[in-house]
Order: C-alpha cells, then structure tokens, then sequence
C-alpha cells in the first residue's frame, strides 16, 4: 500500500531580539546571584542590571524563582557536561567522583560568577532523589554495587557527595583560604572517598591523581 508522505516541518524561527533580551537577563541574574541569594535580589534590580524594561522579565519568566531556577539548571548543566567528558573511559566510581568534585573546583576558579549562582541557588537538589542528581545517584549505586563504597546506602552516599562538594565550593571562593584549590581538592576529595568506605591509602592516591590530571 502506498504511503502517505510525510510533511516536511517548517524550521523554527527565532527572534534575535527577544533572544538577546532573554540571555542579558540570565547573565545580570548570574552576577546578581553569585552575590546575594534569591530573596536578597529584586526583579527591578535584575531588569536594571539587564538594560531591558521590567515588562520584558515577564514576557520570559513567570517569576524570579523560576528564572532562579533556570540559571542553576543551566549552570549545572554546564559542569555535568565537562564532568562526563572528563570522565570519559573511567569505570572506577571511586575514581568518578573525586575526578567530578576536581571539575567542580576548575569550574569554580574559571567561572566564578556561574559557580558562586549555582552553589546558593541549588538547594533544591540537597534531595537525593531529585531528577537533577540522577547522574550522581547511578554513580553511588554502581559502587555500592561492586563494593568500591561500603557501609553506605545510595542516599547516604549522594547526601555525603553533594556536602563535601558544597564546603570544597565555599573555601574556593574564600578570598582568606590560603591553601592552593588543587591541594584543598585533593584531600577533600581523599576524605570524601574515605567517607564512602574506600580504603585510606587509594583513597589518598585517587584524590592526587584526580587534582593533578584535572587542575594541573
């Protein structure tokens, strides 16, 4: 029987303006949320930082928790990708995860405005079953699985990854820290392992690895 073809769908257009409106906003609310949390900054002081009229906030967002919510998303979005490409070939969870917090920290030293948003503004992700840590959730899993990490369950050990990548995070944007972020990302990254029952020896030489291959 013959077939019916199919329709071609016609390309979807874009409106340049209305996109350069949208990205000023995202980028003013980024420097503006590297600062101060969500509460502390106003959608005036947004659109004032974006250059655009008040009314365009709207036209994109339905309010500010959701244009919140898009930049953390996007940010995240961002580290998970160079996560997975660092991580490219590695079948070690144990290794996995100290090369992950080693990713975060370079992110945080190159982009810090990005990094400083996503660090107060991703407290919804503290929940280990929340889509966003699905990622990290199929890591812990797998290395309960094969007994890399012991004595641990899978929420307990995303819980346990997520804090240590939060305080490492907030001694790399201290200005008074005087330790170098390789050397802090390699013992944090150590102690984590520790935490996830890895033994204290290869814990010790997965997190230097990690630091030295990831941030030199």
């Amino acid at each position: 029987m013959p077939t019916t073809p199919k329709r071609r769908q016609a390309p979807v257009r874009t409106d340049p303006r209305r996109d350069r409106t949208r990205d000023a906003l995202l980028r003013a609310g980024q420097r503006l949320f590297a600062e101060r949390d969500v509460d502390g900054v106003s959608v005036d002081e947004i659109v004032e930082a974006a250059a655009v009229a008040k009314g365009s906030f709207y036209n994109h967002f339905a309010d500010k928790v959701a244009f919140a919510r898009e930049i953390a998303a996007a940010v995240r979005r961002d580290v998970e990708q160079l996560v997975n490409e660092a991580n490219i070939g590695i079948d070690d969870p144990a290794a996995d995860v100290s090369r992950a917090l080693c990713v975060f920290v370079r992110y945080a030293m190159e982009h810090r405005d990005r990094a400083r948003a996503l660090w107060r503004l991703n407290t919804g992700a503290t929940l280990a079953d929340a889509p966003i840590n699905r990622g990290l959730r199929e890591v812990v899993r797998r290395g309960i699985e094969d007994e890399t990490f012991r004595h641990v369950d899978v929420e307990t050990g995303v819980l346990l990854v997520m804090g240590n990548f939060v305080i490492t995070l907030r001694h790399v944007f201290d200005a008074s820290a005087q330790a170098k972020p390789e050397k802090v990302a390699a013992l944090m990254a150590a102690g984590l392992l520790r935490s996830l029952g890895v033994p204290a020896a290869r814990a010790g030489k997965l997190g230097a690895a990690a630091a030295r291959d990831i941030l030199g």
